[in-house]
């Protein structure tokens, strides 16, 4: 009995230890499964570690290779922005001095940097505009030519430049195109309205001079410019009527484009000729007394005649002709007072000077043929009678021309009159370009007789020559 119960207790106690064991191998096993999978997750994480710190690492270095082409690339850009800027940093000095007024010393900036430099576009374009303000048109005018005119200040310079060498028809274009792009600017207006009217555009030149007479501050000058164009065209009622407004704007005629005695003799004789002899006298005085000269005391003679007062006009007549003895106007003037008293041969006296005299009046001719006769020299007399009447053709030819060029501009005979008048103020050049499109066989006698005289350079045809029934 007690053998079999030490039997199963060495059994229970074999079981035992050997449960032990077993439960101390499972115990171990855990743990080192344990371990290996600490270690195997250590591995990983360490590996990521590694992984991450390598990427950074060539990001880094990518970053770095970056910079080494990129900064030189920036650094390139930027001397190529900066040199040219460095390099014309003698226009910008000339372009001060040209705007600050010193064109001479914008000249000498100019010229240096063109030596330095060469001849760059920006730069003869510079140097244009600079001669422009020193008197150099011609010379302007070729650089522009060179290199064109890309700003406005460069398309001002060459339009002025042109009208300094009366090269209308080339400037008009640049004007109209520089107006629509800067309206508000009075100088601009006021070339453009001169440019039209020198090419016969009367209406066109009026608007423009209405458009500049709108601008603030320039009232005064727009009405006056209105009144030159009127007077130019022959309407001396309107020429009044915008001289009054001046006067209403200046009571002293300063400050306009024209000297105060220049002003009041034009508005002086504009109010004689519409028949108002006391205005002009009282403008023609003020005239005189601002500026004597033989014109406006001509002018004031006729008036003072108009107004029955033959004592006055004939000491203003004598005063005339003592400054200017040629005076026609004031000559006439004395011959008629002369003829008057029965004087014959002192009138013939005073007309005889202007016999040969270049721009003879018919009203002078019929004078003289007039005093041939009572002097009983009829050969003479008829001798001045077919003067006068050729003389006569002459001045209504004259004003057909002019009605001609005011109504219809653009017409053949339009442009066709502008050419002779531009010839007759010796501006033959812009002549030849004006009549040139028809020159052509089969043309007009008058057109081919004045395009010989502009390539030959004799006398232009007198306007008489012109046909009288072009409308």
């Amino acid at each position: 009995m007690s053998g079999e119960r030490r039997r199963r207790r060495s059994s229970s106690s074999s079981s035992g230890d050997s449960a032990g064991s077993s439960g101390e191998r499972a115990g171990v096993q855990r743990s080192e499964r344990s371990e290996r999978s600490e270690g195997s997750s250590g591995s990983r994480v360490d590996g990521e570690r590694r992984r991450s710190g390598g990427g950074s690492s060539r990001r880094r270095r990518r970053g770095r290779r970056m910079w080494l082409w990129l900064v030189p690339l920036v650094l390139g850009v930027l001397a190529l922005l900066l040199i040219p800027w460095w390099n014309e940093r003698g226009l910008r000095v000339a372009e001060w001095q040209l705007e600050s007024g010193d064109a001479a010393g914008a000249l000498a900036t100019v010229d240096e940097y063109l030596e330095t430099q060469g001849g760059t576009e920006s730069g003869l374009a510079l140097k244009a505009r600079v001669l422009v303000k020193l008197g150099q048109p011609a010379e302007a005018l070729r650089l522009i030519e060179r290199v064109g005119a890309a700003s406005v200040p460069e398309m001002r310079a060459y339009a002025q430049a042109s009208l300094m060498l009366q090269r209308w028809t080339s400037a008009l274009p640049v004007l109209e195109h520089l107006v629509k792009l800067e309206p508000a600017d009075g100088d601009l207006l006021h070339e453009l309205s001169a440019c039209r009217a020198r090419l016969g555009r009367y209406d066109e030149s009026i608007a423009a001079a209405v458009q500049f007479s709108k601008l603030p501050g320039n009232e005064a000058r727009g009405f006056t410019l209105i009144g030159l164009l009127e007077r130019d065209r022959g309407n001396n009622q309107k020429c009044a009527e915008a001289w009054s407004r001046v006067l209403e704007l200046r009571p002293d005629a300063k400050d306009l484009q024209v000297s105060a005695a220049e002003f009041f003799q034009e508005y002086g004789k504009a109010l004689l000729l519409t028949g108002d002899a006391s205005k002009a006298e009282s403008a023609l005085v003020r005239g005189v007394s601002a500026g004597e000269s033989a014109a406006a005391l001509a002018w004031l003679g006729k008036a003072q005649q108009q107004l029955g007062r033959r004592q006055d006009s004939e000491r203003t007549w004598l005063r005339a002709v003592e400054l200017e003895p040629l005076n026609a106007m004031a000559a006439e003037g004395l011959a008629e007072l002369l003829m008057q008293r029965q004087d014959f041969t002192g009138a013939l006296a005073r007309l005889q000077p202007l016999e040969e005299q270049p721009g003879l009046r018919s009203s002078t001719g019929f004078l003289l043929q007039r005093l041939y006769g009572l002097l009983n020299q009829p050969e003479k007399s008829a001798e001045w009678k077919q003067r006068t009447e050729k003389l006569r053709r002459a001045e209504e030819a004259l004003v057909h021309m002019e009605q001609v060029i005011v109504s219809s501009p653009d017409t053949m005979w339009g442009r066709v009159y502008q050419a002779w008048y531009l010839a007759e103020q010796d501006n033959r050049d812009q002549a030849r370009e004006l009549l040139s499109p028809f020159v052509k066989e089969g043309a007009e006698p008058f057109i081919m007789k004045l395009w010989a005289a502009l390539r030959d350079g004799t006398p232009l045809p007198g306007p008489e020559e012109g046909p009288l029934d072009v409308f």
